[in-house]
């Protein structure tokens, strides 16, 4: 038997490909909890485990969480915490992961009164895939879980809820929301504002014409005066610390007007905000303070960076992809291309040849299923998540969507700068993934108020 020392999520990235935008919240088994707890999670993964098997946590709806499976998933997830070094409250962990198991049994009974099904083939291919993830068999994974307190039974229902959560997030959260031009508008200008935003270490210096507390209008006026034409020498050409030396009256001016070095955080933000957009070298404009009239000049900062959206990586893609239609169900297309897949693994044929022969994409078949370069937000949100797994020259698992099922092959990844048109798509996709997920934990709670709960603990 192959041992694992990896987390075993139940089947997070089975549910991605088969056609989630996002995975849902699921439980995770360790295989391992040797490393070295924090104190206060020292002793809690054992201590989760009650010796009532059959006490009631909380009934949700139909169905009853026993305190024996929700201290199975609290001995999980203490262990995970404790191999990072992470302290943990228990009575807190047991409480959240109390609450994540609730709203999973809401969202999944509500995904069934609404008419979604999970198929037995769909299951099984979830197994197949997640046991393939840790590079193990159906089997081996069979025994790892059981190892770790569940059965069998309950590893399979979780995953069918998981899948359940997965598909009605598409369909009633992910499938109906939109960004429109003005947000992706709103979003580049504040990425490109904070792009300009000084960061890190500054060096600032400035030539300085105070103000009393208490200033008349012609004193404001020969104050103002005074900081202009020492403005004008700065335009003229004349050296800056040569400048404040003459005509500055701050305490720096001795040393040239230098006020010294500081985190961007502890200057005050009017001098930030005055040397934004600013190179090295460069001054800004004339600023009025309550002490009086300033010009700043940026001695050093740190090197700008490029903006967020400038460049992103682009990856090169094959596709095989069949329809989904009442003479070819979803389990068998998937089935079909879960075979291939094995095929192409075991270099039984190649991904381009039998893009050739069997994919039904009319513009990619003919050149092998070549889709070319393509970036982020450009492929529906199931494909993209599965490409982001993916390093060169790997294959998928089987994606659904709502007509097709497809098989992706990443040939290769490059760095790509984008022209404007690209930033827009790049950024509709950011701003597309942060809404639904917003609105899907919206809408969860909004399932579970409408979802019959009794807690017989009141601590819980």
């Amino acid at each position: 038997m192959r041992t694992t020392n990896k987390v075993l999520p139940v089947a997070a990235l089975a549910l991605i490909l088969l056609g989630a935008t996002a995975g849902a919240q699921g439980l995770r088994l360790s295989t391992s909890t040797s490393a070295a707890p924090s104190a206060s999670a020292r002793a809690t993964p054992q201590d989760a485990m009650p010796a009532d098997r059959d006490g009631i946590a909380a009934v949700v709806g139909k169905q009853v969480i026993t305190d024996y499976d929700l201290a199975v998933r609290v001995r999980a997830a203490a262990a995970q915490l404790a191999a990072r070094g992470s302290a943990v409250s228990m009575k807190a962990l047991r409480s959240e992961v109390l609450d994540d198991m609730i709203n999973q049994l809401a969202l999944a009974q509500f995904a069934r009164e609404s008419g979604i099904e999970v198929g037995n083939a769909t299951l099984q291919l979830a197994l197949k895939q997640t046991a393939e993830n840790f590079k193990l068999d159906v089997p081996e994974l069979r025994r790892q879980i059981e190892a770790q307190g569940l059965s069998w039974n309950q590893y399979k229902e979780q995953l069918e809820r998981e899948i359940l959560i997965a598909r009605l997030r598409q369909r009633d959260v992910a499938s109906r929301v939109t960004v429109s031009d003005q947000e992706v508008d709103d979003y580049l200008a504040q990425q490109a504002r904070q792009q300009q935003a000084p960061q890190g270490k500054l060096t600032l210096a400035q030539i300085f014409i105070p103000l009393p507390s208490h200033p008349s209008a012609a004193q404001v006026a020969a104050a103002r005066a005074r900081i202009d034409a020492a403005l004008a020498l700065l335009r003229q050409g004349h050296a800056f610390a040569q400048v404040a030396r003459a005509d500055s009256e701050g305490a720096e001016a001795r040393d040239g007007g230098l006020l010294g070095t500081r985190d961007a955080s502890e200057w005050p933000s009017l001098f930030v905000n005055a040397v934004r957009g600013l190179q090295p070298g460069q001054v800004s404009e004339v600023i009025r303070s309550g002490a009086g009239f300033h010009i700043l000049q940026l001695v050093a900062a740190p090197q700008a960076k490029a903006p967020a959206a400038a460049a992103t990586m682009q990856a090169h893609v094959r596709e095989i992809v069949l329809r989904i239609d009442a003479g070819h169900p979803r389990a068998s297309v998937l089935h079909e291309l879960q075979q291939v897949r094995d095929a192409v693994l075991e270099g039984k044929v190649t991904f381009s040849a039998k893009a050739r022969e069997i994919s039904q994409a009319i513009a990619s078949a003919g050149k092998g299923g070549d889709i070319g370069w393509v970036l982020p937000g450009e492929l529906p949100p199931a494909l993209d998540t599965a490409l982001d797994r993916l390093n060169p020259g790997q294959v998928s698992t089987p994606i659904a969507l709502p007509d097709v099922g497809v098989l992706l092959q990443l040939v290769d990844r490059r760095e790509h700068a984008l022209d404007a048109r690209q930033q827009r798509a790049v950024a509709r996709n950011i701003l597309l993934q942060r809404k639904v997920q917003r609105e899907f934990a919206e809408f969860v709670q909004d399932v579970r108020a409408r979802t019959y709960v009794r807690l017989p603990n009141p601590d819980s």
